[in-house]
């Protein structure tokens, strides 16, 4: 028996609820039922997995709802189809930002719009040229340059390193971010702001531009996206489907994330297991940290 939580071995059984056998892990602590590889999850995992994945492939909850019944012959509701989405589009979206993906740094910089409760957001993307790595997103309501400058520095983070170069439109606010974010570089390391790209343009930003469409595809036929929160979630998930699910032909049939140095990770069954176990070991690791500073302090009597 393997722990669901941090994949630990170090497992006993801890009694029975009805006719179902509970375990307990004596790693981290964790108690929970045979069945599902997802923990607090009574649905076998590879539907749920299966699921994420048919989804961000473009098919509405209905149409998931339709085939998960036809390929393992179980029915669940579109609401639980949705709510597996947003669970598993926030978990596994913090996991991968403990990854290290070796990015080219050759960006292509673009925003396109999206419509949240009636109103028109943006979502802002940089995507790495080679890899095609979709770097760093961020959803606004407005093309400002502080909504670019956020953009810019996410991509430090993610990145480790400033880019070689960027590609981007003529929007003003670009020219302002990078003058914040990069101009006090020094002039031999400041990484190449190349404007006015464009499909018509000499130098153009085809690749952002088919992760526009890629991205139209999933959202065309979505309904529900009434909250902003709900918008980002289900972009996270799309996000981590694009970066480390979705095969690319360009890249040979390869994930961005493998072209990246990241194999091992290219399934949604993988990513909701390995992020569980990560998420398990934060709680022991902050478990242990409570209970050494609760220790008293021995003075010794004089």
């Amino acid at each position: 028996m393997i722990c669901k939580y941090c994949q630990s071995e170090n497992v006993v059984k801890h009694g029975k609820k009805g006719d179902k056998q509970r375990c307990l892990c004596k790693d981290c602590g964790h108690k929970f039922f045979e069945g599902s590889d997802f923990p607090r999850m009574r649905t076998e995992s590879r539907i749920i997995s299966t699921s994420l994945d048919l989804y961000f492939e473009g098919l509405s909850a209905r149409k998931v709802q339709a085939q998960i019944e036809k390929i393992f012959g179980v029915r669940v509701s579109q609401v639980t189809i949705w709510k597996w989405i947003m669970k598993y589009s926030g978990l596994v979206s913090e996991f991968v930002e403990t990854l290290k993906p070796k990015i080219v740094g050759i960006y292509h910089v673009d925003e396109t719009a999206i419509k949240c409760k009636g109103v028109q957001k943006w979502f802002w993307e940089i995507i790495d040229e080679q890899t095609r790595f979709l770097v760093a997103s961020h959803l606004s309501g407005d093309r400002s340059a502080k909504e670019a400058i956020a953009l810019f520095e996410k991509s430090m983070i993610v990145a480790k390193k400033k880019p070689i170069s960027l590609y981007v439109d003529g929007l003003p606010a670009y020219i302002e971010a990078y003058n914040k974010v990069f101009r006090t570089m020094r002039k031999d390391t400041r990484p190449e702001l190349i404007r006015k790209v464009g499909i018509k343009a000499i130098r153009n930003n085809n690749p952002v531009e088919r992760l526009h469409g890629t991205l139209k595809d999933r959202t065309r036929i979505t309904r529900g996206l009434k909250e902003a929160e709900t918008v980002e979630t289900l972009l996270e998930g799309w996000t981590v489907h694009y970066n480390y699910v979705r095969k690319h032909q360009s890249l040979k049939g390869r994930t961005p994330a493998q072209a990246c140095g990241i194999d091992g990770k290219d399934d949604w069954h993988v990513l909701v297991k390995e992020a569980t176990r990560n998420m398990a070991k934060m709680e022991i690791a902050l478990k242990n940290g409570n209970q050494k500073e609760e220790q008293p302090i021995m003075v010794m009597a004089k």
